[in-house]
């Protein structure tokens, strides 16, 4: 058994700083890093380690996606499309 170097095509997601080896996966974790870069996720307290005492103070923190899922959702279809536009456009012109 051997190895063979192989030459593909890999889609980058400069956001979310990885390759992918299908655009799709690329569009969707582009679209997810880009939500994520303007609506950071807030932590919730930690209990002691906050200095909120033992059983700490009840804040669960705050998530786009799990805390708004409809203004999340709505968020990244809008991007997706406007990433996949991106890209046939970028096809086209080369």
């Amino acid at each position: 058994m051997r190895i063979i170097a192989q030459q593909t095509t890999v889609y980058l997601a400069p956001t979310a700083g990885r390759r992918f080896l299908t655009k799709a996966a690329a569009i969707n974790k582009e679209a997810r890093a880009i939500i994520k870069k303007h609506f950071p996720d807030e932590r919730g307290c930690r209990g002691e380690i906050d200095g909120c005492g033992p059983y700490g103070c009840g804040d669960l923190g705050w998530s786009l996606e799990v805390d708004e899922p409809e203004r999340f959702q709505r968020y990244y279809r809008m991007l997706t499309a406007a990433l996949k536009n991106a890209a046939q456009n970028t096809k086209e012109a080369q």
